[in-house]
């Protein structure tokens, strides 16, 4: 199975990898450091740097591709096939073309390739500090030590980035100073050093914009102090039909809001009311409900009803004596009010 060359060992922070993998992710890792670094077990675990975690993500695509290389792989990476002088060197494993001024050095990326990994890694460590809140502001509290680990990783791979862009600004140097004596010697397809920076700085500048909408985007809404966000009030009550209305209680103080019609006597709607037939025909002596026209009011529940009748005056027989010689109707309204229509006087 084709693997990376053997890495050196190196000074690094004692910083665990599960800072930005996955537990299953972690195992297939420590697997990887065993088998293609020079790490002794008691370091297997620790964090990568940009190529590391570049060439453990190449690994695990051909594991899970299921894909079985050449067994003379490893030996074709150190084996430089022969070119012509006219022809640009070949990254051994981006297989894109180099410039002529680092073809010397036998680069493993070519220098786009090379930032690009490291773009990569800045994400990764990026959203996994994010993910932890970030790191808190010393007046806002004090971090976790998962938040420092983090930051700490970010910063580490922030620096290893800058040095390599750094790297590619000297290099840029010197392939504009080739370029005035060979300006028609260098193919299109070559990948340069600056045309690396140019990536680089594009990302940078993209990403830059795209927090700067994101952040525009947010909006905050803010109450006052005082306000109250338990139930209030229901709107029925509020309604002039309505038993509990106060008139003038719960008035608007804008006068474009006060202009409503008051509801006169002779509007009223007497459609729920009960009629009474006095002095008539034996057969008509029955009091008459008069079915409503409109669905009944659920705040009629909410009357306070003494349970006294309008008519319990009329207590003698002979006031009804007195009151036979003429007929009439009564109406009796489910509220304090009650009106007599007679129709003989």
């Amino acid at each position: 199975m084709s693997s990376t060359p053997k890495q050196p060992s190196r000074a690094r922070y004692s910083l665990p990898a599960s800072l930005i993998f996955a537990p299953q992710e972690l195992k297939q890792f420590r697997r990887w450091q065993r088998l293609f670094t020079t790490l002794k077990p008691t370091e297997c675990g620790i964090l990568p740097n940009a190529v590391e975690y570049e060439e453990f993500q190449q690994w695990l695509r051909k594991q899970d591709s299921g894909y079985f290389s050449d067994v003379f792989d490893d030996i074709y990476e150190h084996i430089q096939p022969g070119t012509s002088p006219s022809e640009p060197a070949i990254a051994s494993s981006c297989r894109h073309p180099v410039h002529p001024v680092e073809a010397d050095q036998r680069p493993t990326r070519c220098p786009v390739c090379t930032i690009n990994v490291h773009i990569k890694y800045m994400k990764v460590l990026t959203h996994s500090l994010h993910g932890a809140n970030g790191r808190p502001l010393p007046s806002t509290g004090t971090p976790s030590e998962q938040q420092e680990n983090l930051y700490l990783a970010w910063s580490q791979g922030k620096l290893s980035t800058l040095r390599e862009v750094h790297e590619l600004e000297v290099l840029s140097e010197k392939e504009a100073e080739w370029f005035k004596d060979h300006y028609d010697m260098l193919a299109e397809d070559v990948q340069s050093a600056s045309k690396a920076l140019d990536h680089y700085w594009l990302e940078i500048t993209e990403s830059a914009s795209t927090k700067r909408c994101s952040t525009q985007k947010k909006k905050a809404i803010a109450f006052a102090e005082g306000t109250n966000f338990l139930p209030g009030r229901p709107a029925d009550y509020f309604l002039k039909r309505s038993l509990r209305y106060k008139p003038g209680k719960y008035t608007s103080l804008d006068p474009e809001y006060g202009n409503d019609d008051d509801v006169s006597e002779d509007s009223e709607d007497y459609a729920s009311a009960r009629v009474f037939v006095l002095g008539g025909p034996p057969e008509h002596d029955t009091s008459v409900t008069v079915e409503p026209t409109h669905p009944e009011d659920p705040l009629e529940e909410l009357e306070d009803d003494d349970g006294d009748s309008d008519w319990e005056d009329v207590e003698s027989d002979a006031e009804d004596e007195e009151l036979s010689e003429g007929s009439y109707i009564s109406f009796e309204e489910d509220t304090e009010s009650s009106f007599i229509v007679f129709s003989n006087d």
